[in-house]
């Protein structure tokens, strides 16, 4: 918004410079005075603009790593509540030699994903500990929630 209003009153800036500059080509005996003031005029606008496009640039990367940690967040609950699921559905441990010979099979093929997941934890884990490590207090609180959940 701020950026935007940058944007919305750079014309103006831009045409007192301009007139401020045609002025002082007339010749005047304020022409120093005019002269420092525009000076001071461009220096402090030139700051301004600096600092929006400084702030824009933080807030983009911003919003970039948080939507990429809530979106892997979103998916690794989804996968784990999958997992959940499918832990709550198994059957009873069989007493017969192929049955449980397939859901040894079947363990062995879940205990893959999870081992597969693991490395997603850890990225998850490193991502938010770099987001609470930028964030405000406020916000550090909220993260660490969203990561013990």
């Amino acid at each position: 918004e701020v950026y935007n209003e940058l944007e919305v009153n750079r014309p103006k800036v831009e045409t007192v410079l301009a007139q401020g500059q045609e002025y002082l080509k007339r010749g005047s005996n304020a022409a120093s005075n005019l002269q420092h003031g525009l000076r001071t005029l461009k220096q402090r606008w030139d700051s301004v603009l600096a600092r929006a496009n400084d702030k824009k640039i933080k807030l983009e990367i911003a919003l970039r790593e948080a939507t990429e940690f809530h979106e892997a967040l979103q998916a690794f609950v989804e996968w784990l509540t999958n997992a959940e699921k499918h832990l709550t559905n198994l059957k009873p441990v069989s007493r017969v030699l192929d049955t449980i010979q397939t859901q040894i099979e079947e363990h062995k093929l879940f205990q893959k994903d999870v081992s597969a997941h693991r490395e997603i934890v850890l990225n998850l884990d490193k991502k938010g500990t770099h987001l609470k490590y930028f964030s405000q207090k406020q916000d550090v609180i909220l993260i660490k929630n969203l990561l013990v959940s």
